[in-house]
């Protein structure tokens, strides 16, 4: 699987409706680095990528695009995700 990273951190800031400028103020990092993840043109160290899905509430951009999967099987597996641990909770009393 080829993984577009500079894809994945574009939709990050388009959930977001932020410019480059927006997300690199809020992702502590420059508007030409955030430039040059989009185009692809620098690799993108896991950590970036994490703290850029997390300025952006993106992380559902992220599994989706990283397991090559709907965007809407993410959000619906996201919601699911308290009450599975719930029902975890309740089975070990």
């Amino acid at each position: 699987m080829n993984l577009n990273v500079g894809e994945i951190i574009k939709q990050c800031r388009k959930k977001m409706k932020w410019s480059q400028e927006e997300l690199a103020f809020n992702a502590n990092i420059s508007q030409s680095t955030v430039s040059r993840l989009e185009k692809n043109k620098i690799t993108c160290d896991v950590n970036t990528l994490v703290n850029i899905a997390q300025k952006t509430n993106a992380q559902d951009v992220l599994m989706a695009m990283m397991f090559n999967i709907d965007m809407s099987l993410v959000s619906q597996m996201l919601q699911l995700v308290p009450t599975f641990i719930g029902g975890m909770f309740t089975w070990m009393l």
